[in-house]
């Protein structure tokens, strides 16, 4: 428990200094437009909105790959009232929509109130289950994401011969 506890640590550092590969969210969603990297600390409680302007829900979490140090998803807190009633979906970053509004992010999700009834619920914070294909790769399908296998690169890898 204290590794992962790191790794996701050190994960969300490398998020926080762009030094995660393709984690500058212009570089992962080019649709996006948003010209800077966006602060962890920014992202939690922001409201997503649906491009008619209705309010969807708030960000609740974000589960960060320890693995590659991508954000595999988003976790939104849906319907209820100061958080009794409420409901958790998974959302793969890459359906949303992401610009800058002012100096903050504004988030966008092409869904309505029905979409985000029938979606795929994350329930407690069991995210393990999250991690396997058979439980991810459903979400993306739902939200016409593009699945991609994550490589895996906790196992060793070959050393190449001269």
């Amino acid at each position: 428990m204290n590794l992962i506890l790191k790794t996701l640590v050190v994960s969300l550092l490398l998020v926080l200094v762009g030094g995660a590969g393709s984690v500058g969210l212009a570089a992962k969603n080019p649709a996006t437009h948003y010209p800077a990297l966006v602060g962890a600390s920014e992202i939690k409680g922001t409201h997503v909105k649906n491009p008619q302007g209705q309010d969807l829900g708030a960000i609740d979490e974000v589960l960060i790959d320890p693995d590659t140090g991508q954000v595999r998803f988003v976790v939104l807190d849906v319907g209820g009232f100061l958080g009794v009633g409420s409901t958790r979906v998974a959302v793969p970053l890459g359906a949303f929509q992401i610009t800058q509004e002012g100096n903050k992010s504004k988030w966008v999700l092409d869904a309505d109130k029905e979409k985000l009834k029938n979606a795929p619920k994350v329930e407690s914070k069991n995210y393990q289950r999250l991690y396997t294909t058979t439980v991810a790769e459903p979400i993306f399908v739902y939200w016409k994401v593009t699945w991609i296998e994550p490589e895996s690169t906790s196992g060793a890898t070959p050393a190449s011969t001269p």
